[in-house]
């Protein structure tokens, strides 16, 4: 397979094997969730975001996600037109608006985040527990420190 020597000998490492093994979670977990849910990518990060968070705004989850705001200002439409989230003004600021799932929004969720733990459990079962608590570290250590950081 063409892909294992392209993994195993890139010079940029690690960021590259994790871009593949996000690529290969990602595309097939939303392109499910577009088939079976009518629900983009775009729409599943709102709602988790808002499921974590209630009473957020669409700039905290650019914040959180790194996505762009227009990206996530066109989820937060589409769900709202779903039914799955609210939106109501802040009372103090006319000019943000607190999400929050409904329990619609709820109900689906808690169906797509089966899917995507099952998902997560297939691959993570290639790993020995010793493997998998090393990824947790690292992946959380990097997560953090993005997190915290700014890169451009």
């Amino acid at each position: 397979m063409e892909a294992i020597g392209i993994l195993e000998e890139n010079k940029i490492g690690a960021i590259w094997q994790i871009c593949f093994i996000a690529n290969s979670f990602i595309f097939p977990i939303y392109a499910r969730f577009d088939r079976e849910y009518d629900l983009s990518r775009m729409e599943f990060v709102v709602l988790y975001v808002t499921a974590h968070r209630a009473n957020t705004m669409a700039w905290e989850i650019c914040g959180i996600t790194g996505l762009p705001k227009n990206n996530i200002s066109r989820g937060v439409q589409k769900l709202q037109k779903k039914g799955l989230i609210t939106r109501v003004a802040d009372p103090c600021d006319a000019r943000r608006s607190f999400l929050n799932l409904t329990e619609k929004g709820t109900e689906l969720y808690e169906k797509l985040i089966a899917l995507y733990a099952d998902r997560a459990d297939a691959i993570l079962s290639l790993l020995d527990d010793e493997d998998r608590a090393a990824l947790e570290i690292v992946t959380l250590k990097l997560s953090k420190r993005l997190a915290a950081t700014k890169l451009s």
